[in-house]
């Protein structure tokens, strides 16, 4: 009998780009702490700018990284992967911005007000089946037009991966919140599931964006881990307990255990 696969912790985590009200040096160990604390197998992050990538590689050694930023190569915030490099290789690494030219680098059809980019790879698991992770941080406007943009760019995604076999995971800020708002409905309708409706606790209705203050019981879970064709979801929590959390980032991590 063959040995089941040991479960993938994935978390994904807008860290902030280097804000100066919230000086970045003074932030990096706490958030540091915040990923060593889960341990993740696999990071997305999302608005390091470069020099914070350069930060994170420094403090998370054993782990590698995949993702451009959306200004293109090392330009401008980047939506990226850190993964275990003693589990995981990256193949297929792929990068397409939110437009209607998504194939043109830093192309903005779509009148957003940043270019928004979305990066992905297939990885090969030392301890598993291998699996496609799409990672991305979509438009943050409020209001008709931000809703749209949001809903252009998840159908742009599912078209993308709609062609891709096996297991597959989208994670990022989503700067909606999941289920109530189209670009959550366009996802599940291309058979993805929230992956936070199967294993997270429906009690816990913490915002995932902190704005810098303690947690809000609002429900609004702009931060999202979405799967399709995996074997199973064991748990996911948001990742809010302690002041030193919500003083690392204006979000707090989403943390899901993976069966793929």
């Amino acid at each position: 009998m063959s040995t089941p696969a040991r479960p993938i912790t994935l978390m994904t985590y807008n860290i902030k780009n280097p804000d100066p009200v919230h000086d970045w040096p003074a932030r990096l160990p706490l958030v540091l702490d915040v990923i060593r604390r889960f341990d993740p197998d696999l990071l997305c992050v999302q608005e390091a700018f470069d020099h914070q990538m350069d930060d994170l590689r420094a403090g998370l050694p054993d782990h590698a990284d995949v993702g451009q930023g959306r200004e293109g190569g090392t330009a401008g915030e980047h939506a990226a992967v850190f993964f275990r490099r003693s589990r995981f290789r990256p193949v297929d690494e792929a990068s397409f911005w939110l437009s209607d030219t998504p194939d043109e680098p830093v192309s903005n059809t779509w009148d957003s007000l940043y270019p928004r980019i979305a990066n992905h790879a297939r990885f090969l698991d030392v301890e598993g089946p291998d699996f496609t992770l799409l990672t991305t941080h979509l438009d943050h406007e409020l209001g008709a037009h931000g809703d749209e943009v949001r809903a252009r760019s998840a159908a742009l995604i599912a078209e993308r991966l709609s062609a891709t076999d096996g297991p597959v995971i989208v994670a990022g800020d989503c700067n909606e919140p999941a289920g109530a708002g189209e670009a959550s409905r366009v996802l599940t309708d291309a058979g993805f599931s929230d992956a936070w409706l199967v294993a997270g606790d429906p009690e816990d209705k913490t915002a995932t964006y902190n704005d810098w203050q303690p947690p809000v019981s609002s429900g609004d879970r702009i931060d999202w881990v979405f799967t399709r064709g995996i074997a199973g979801v064991d748990r996911v929590v948001i990742g809010h307990g302690g002041p030193d959390t919500w003083a690392a980032s204006d979000h707090f991590p989403v943390v899901a255990t993976l069966r793929v």
